[in-house]
């Protein structure tokens, strides 16, 4: 147990400053085994160690590599070595990292801290209805204060603070059912169909692109590329889209008509329509990219200050509640 353990974290010491340093020496054509040399450091010498004496037992690097690299890079790099050179398929995976990487990045650092904020806010009302209330209504009645209207304002605290919090643990469970590759497409097919302009959407058909657009721009042609993302089963949307614009074009489709789809963002079509009668596609995807990143900051921006809002709302609604309930005796006191 204990040696497949050392085997196990042994294996995630080639990290993707490794591999992004190993990218850029085969750029210069420096050889495989040179390259691995020197990217050796404190901390990796057994995997690399391990590498070179396969290579020089005669091991081809694309049947091992995949076992010895972080498994987020491994989704990308696993599908384009089996029908790319090493060199190439890691610098294409390696693209296609940082740029979904800096996608989610984007939506992650815009959302995380305003649905944070909302759902510790609720936890805090939740617990406080559940264990504190009380003993604020038990004080009230010791001073005869009429508590008849704030019975009735718990009820309507109660009920909102409950749908509310377990509306997010629904959504929670929710998208946790929806993690699984299947399902994620039959998500994005129903927010597709039902909300073509939302932030799914577009951050999809984004992605999409710019990853279409990473492998035209090292020369391959429109179907290459296409079946590069198609094998990308780690991302089943990508493969989706790129599946169903191939099939398309196979059935005889030009590539404006098959962009027409509910798949795709609305603003693509008329890009490729451009694009079409432009000399420059590689640019003119460009701008699709550069345009539907805006609309993602935008719609980013409107939803954090939605939830901040909503957040913002409830807090200032129960310091008001929780202040004219601590006032009660404040005042039964001056009566006296």
């Amino acid at each position: 147990m204990m040696v497949s353990m050392k085997k196990i974290q042994s294996k995630q010491i080639l990290n993707e400053e490794d591999l992004a340093y190993l990218n850029k020496l085969l750029k210069t054509n420096i050889p495989l085994a040179n390259g691995l040399k020197l990217i050796k450091r404190k901390g990796n010498e057994k995997i690399i160690d391990e590498l070179l004496q396969k290579l020089d037992e005669g091991m081809l690097i694309e049947r091992i590599i995949e076992s010895y690299i972080p498994s987020n890079l491994n989704g990308y790099l696993s599908p384009l070595i089996k029908n790319l050179p090493f060199s190439i398929a890691i610098d294409i995976s390696l693209s296609f990292y940082d740029r979904v990487k800096q996608n989610e990045k984007q939506i992650m650092n815009s959302l995380a801290y305003p649905c944070i904020l909302l759902f510790v806010s609720l936890t805090a009302l939740y617990l406080f209805d559940l264990y504190g209330i009380d003993s604020i209504f038990m004080m009230l009645k010791s001073f005869n204060s009429n508590i008849a209207l704030f019975s009735s304002l718990r009820i309507l605290f109660r009920a909102v603070v409950y749908v509310f919090y377990y509306g997010i643990l629904i959504l929670a469970l929710f998208a946790l059912y929806f993690s699984r590759p299947k399902r994620i497409v039959f998500l994005y097919l129903q927010l597709s169909k039902h909300f073509p302009n939302s932030l799914v959407n577009i951050s999809y058909c984004e992605q999409f692109v710019s990853l279409l657009l990473i492998c035209s721009q090292r020369g391959y042609k429109t179907k290459q590329a296409l079946e590069l993302l198609k094998s990308m089963k780690s991302k089943p949307v990508i493969s989706f889209l790129a599946f169903h614009l191939d099939e398309s074009l196979l059935n005889g489709e030009t590539l404006r008509d098959a962009s027409k789809q509910i798949y795709y963002d609305n603003s693509l079509s008329r890009f490729i329509k451009i694009a079409t009668y432009s000399n420059d596609f590689n640019n003119v995807l460009a701008g699709y990219v550069n345009l539907a990143k805006e609309k993602i900051q935008k719609k980013i921006k409107k939803y954090t200050i939605s939830i901040q809002l909503v957040t913002y709302i409830f807090i200032g609604l129960i310091i008001v509640f929780i202040y004219q309930i601590l006032f009660l005796p404040l005042q039964a006191l001056s009566n006296i």
